[in-house]
């Protein structure tokens, strides 16, 4: 096999991997980005105008140099060893982001790297709905992934799919799959109980139709209206818990989890504020994950900023833990003021770029910053920076994002 046919088969195998294993298994995930890193510097070295193409990117650049910069400023913080792996390992999505922005130039890539994505979740979705009849909670979570994971991913797709599902180049029988797919996604997601998910999922949805699709978005208002009633006269106990699950997110004292990430929000700004006196150069480039969670605990027991029956509460509950239920304090605190902050330009640079190639016919790229609007907004309420959600986030903002761009060619 020449290199003319191996790259792109290889390319074609890699994304399907990876948009299989966004869905169905961890592992996958693990192996489709070690892989796609290995493709990825391996055609750099082989191959002249790949090389080309990839450094004359500025997203590219981009990427890399923060990807790069993460592991120096753990390095020049004498992070642990465990901590400098994670971080190399979890901020693999600037790494691969290369590889899949060329790949997805390709309509053929495109497509094996959607068809890998609405695969898996179809697998994962038909074993979830069979497992829920011997569910032991109200919550149901994802045959393959953990309830708050599953939630995040089924948001995802909801967003993803939407724009899809109004652009007129897609065939009527495509935007029905894609319409019963997204509608599938969003009752596991209803179902998932993920508060956070629903907050963002609602926020993006609105933002695009308000735009895009403002007759659908009042249309839908009108059905959802008519539809609450009789739904709630037909299944009492499962739309009064949906109901009282998403109300309760107003409930900040009596509910424990809100009181939780309140509390633990104003201690990590207190925190953040005493390294800005006292350790600038920390609150810069991040302590790393095993240095914060010791560091955090002493600050709780020691400040006074909380009662006393405040601090026995959190601990009642297992708090403080090392985790702050906050993306962005959480990944400042962990990572440092300047990585998280170039993380989050770089999203909203790719959700631009994405806008820009946005036209009346063709709604798919609009995906692209719908989802990155989707997944900083749910960062507000879990911890997603570096994580899985992240790769998720890149992979389908990517696959978006190159869908109006001409055909490339894949060079030997």
């Amino acid at each position: 096999m020449n290199k003319q046919t191996l790259y792109p088969f290889t390319e074609h195998a890699l994304v399907f991997l990876l948009g299989a294993g966004v869905f169905l298994s961890k592992p996958l995930i693990y192996v489709s980005t070690g892989l796609l890193t290995l493709y990825f510097l391996t055609r750099l070295a082989t191959d002249t105008q790949y090389r080309q193409e990839a450094f004359a990117n500025k997203l590219i650049i981009v990427a890399l140099a923060i990807y790069i910069f993460g592991i120096v400023a753990g390095l020049i913080m004498q992070i642990s060893t465990d901590d400098l792996a994670l971080i190399a390992r979890k901020s693999l999505y600037l790494v691969i982001f290369a590889p899949l922005l060329l790949a997805f130039r390709c309509a053929t890539s495109r497509g094996f790297a959607l068809a890998g994505a609405l695969g898996g979740f179809w697998i994962a979705a038909l074993l979830t709905l069979i497992s829920i009849p011997n569910a032991d909670s109200t919550r149901i979570a994802g045959a393959t992934w953990l309830v708050d994971v599953w939630g995040v991913l089924c948001g995802f797709l909801v967003v993803f799919l939407t724009p899809f599902i109004f652009d007129q180049r897609w065939s009527k029988q495509w935007r029905l799959f894609f319409a019963v797919t997204a509608l599938l996604a969003f009752v596991l997601l209803i179902l998932s109980g993920a508060r956070g998910p629903w907050l963002g999922a609602a926020a993006a949805l609105f933002v695009y139709l308000l735009l895009f699709q403002w007759k659908t978005l009042g249309l839908l208002t009108l059905v959802a209206a008519l539809a609450y009633f009789p739904a709630k006269h037909l299944f009492p106990t499962q739309i009064n818990h949906i109901t009282d699950r998403a109300m309760s997110v107003t409930q900040t004292q009596a509910v424990g989890s809100n009181w939780i990430r309140l509390t633990l929000w104003q201690l990590s700004i207190e925190h953040t504020k005493e390294k800005a006196r006292e350790a600038p150069g920390v609150l810069l480039l991040g302590s790393g994950s095993d240095a914060h969670f010791p560091d955090f605990s002493e600050f709780t027991e020691r400040t006074s900023m909380i009662s006393n029956e405040d601090k026995e509460r959190l601990a009642s509950y297992g708090y403080p833990s090392n985790d702050i239920h906050n993306m962005y304090l959480d990944s400042i605190a962990k990572h440092g003021l300047i990585w998280t902050l170039a993380n989050i330009l770089f999203f909203i640079s790719v959700a631009f770029v994405a806008w820009r190639y946005r036209t009346p016919p063709n709604q798919t790229p609009l995906a692209a910053p719908a989802v990155i609007l989707y997944f900083l907004i749910t960062g507000i309420t879990y911890t997603l920076l570096p994580h899985f959600a992240t790769t998720f986030m890149v992979f389908f903002a990517l696959l978006a994002c190159t869908s109006n761009k001409p055909t490339r060619k894949n060079h030997a």
